[in-house]
């Protein structure tokens, strides 16, 4: 509580003493001045009277100043309390002042207010506490706008492939922003930036979940590659000539990387066991923790697998439109965002050919994302 909101209230406190005072000084002088004139009271009998009335005034009085004054400091110390914990509320540097332990009981506590329930409460602090020390939140993604177009016809390049009549062809534009938690989290770390394409769904999902001791934990982008057998064997027979490989691969799927301000240049092209792994040098300030990345690439995929979409880091207002030819294609969208029936009803739209779906103003947990199933038009 103020200084001055302090003195105020103790100057009407004296200013209603005084009045008080006074005002029983009068009644007394009056009603002397009454009981002289019509009962001939003598000064002593008054006096004798006025004492005995004193001591039963003066112990209800007592006992009212005894009352008011606890309400009244009651009252200032819960008015204060509230004050003080509005300022800690609001104002981190009074909050560094604690502990992490006080600063968590004081969460906990913020949240049992809120949410009533014990249980529910323990998974919020499971979950806040995961957060907090690092455990599941490596990076944040605060934007993400990711284009998928869908066509029937193959490129010139594509139809070098062994088995082109399997695919439908896609073409994919993806723009994030990207903050690390810290450095050591951080795939963006070295000027050598990787891509990842697998050959098999399991080898990608353990890249996107960074289970470890696998091809595409250092790339900063996956995507499944399916294609058949004969295909794999085509982009392996390459192999022999790294830089007949990189070659094909530049035309065939015409990648462009850009991060922050820095364009990035294709050094190199390895197929592996489980996938392709595709490496871009690109100047940027590697310092830096938070990040614009541009990925631009076309690519075949068979006809009646699964297009995944998964946001591996917790990203805010995530916006993905998948165009494609409604003549020709069905494809079936399933969500598993976690925004529950919003993800499945008012967040998104299709219209003639086109999904579009957009979350707005809110944080999607990791691991969550979109599913099409894309398969020809029957006639």
């Amino acid at each position: 509580m103020k200084k001055g909101k302090k003195d105020s209230n103790k100057k009407i406190i004296i200013q209603s003493t005084t009045i008080l005072i006074l005002f029983a000084l009068i009644l007394v002088i009056g009603g002397y001045i009454f009981l002289k004139v019509k009962y001939g009271y003598e000064p002593k009998d008054l006096l004798l009277d006025i004492v005995g009335n004193l001591i039963g005034v003066l112990a209800a009085f007592v006992l009212f100043d005894i009352l008011y004054n606890t309400l009244t400091q009651e009252a200032i110390s819960k008015e204060t309390s509230q004050h003080i914990t509005k300022t800690l509320m609001g104002d981190p540097e009074t909050m560094d002042a604690f502990s992490d332990d006080d600063k968590k009981q004081f969460m906990r506590s913020t949240l049992r207010s809120i949410v009533k329930d014990e249980m529910v409460v323990d998974m919020l602090m499971n979950n806040v506490n995961n957060y907090v020390d690092g455990i599941n939140v490596l990076r944040i993604r605060n934007s993400f706008d990711y284009n998928i177009t869908a066509a029937t016809s193959l490129s010139d390049s594509c139809r070098l492939l062994p088995g082109h009549d399997n695919y439908f062809y896609v073409q994919e534009v993806l723009n994030y922003e990207i903050k690390c938690v810290a450095k050591e989290h951080s795939k963006l770390r070295s000027k050598t930036v990787m891509f990842g394409f697998a050959f098999d769904k399991f080898s990608l999902d353990k890249g996107l979940l960074e289970r470890g001791n696998n091809d595409f934990d250092d790339c900063i982008f996956n995507e499944a590659l399916d294609i058949t057998k004969e295909d794999i064997a085509f982009f392996r027979n390459l192999s022999n000539s790294r830089e007949e490989l990189k070659k094909v691969f530049q035309e065939m799927f015409t990648p462009t990387l850009k991060i922050d301000n820095g364009y990035g240049e294709l050094t190199d092209v390895e197929v592996r066991n489980t996938g392709i792994i595709v490496k871009y040098n690109v100047e940027y300030d590697t310092s830096l923790l938070d990040h614009t990345v541009r990925i631009i690439f076309h690519m075949p995929k068979k006809w009646g697998t699964l297009f995944e979409i998964t946001l591996v880091d917790p990203t805010r207002s995530p916006r993905i439109i998948f165009d494609f030819d409604p003549d020709n294609m069905e494809v079936t969208m399933y969500s598993y965002l976690n925004k529950g029936d919003e993800s499945n009803g008012g967040a998104y739209e299709e219209r003639n050919g086109i999904y579009d779906i957009s979350i707005n103003d809110e944080w999607i947990y990791p691991k969550s994302g979109i599913v099409f199933m894309v398969n020809k038009k029957k006639k």
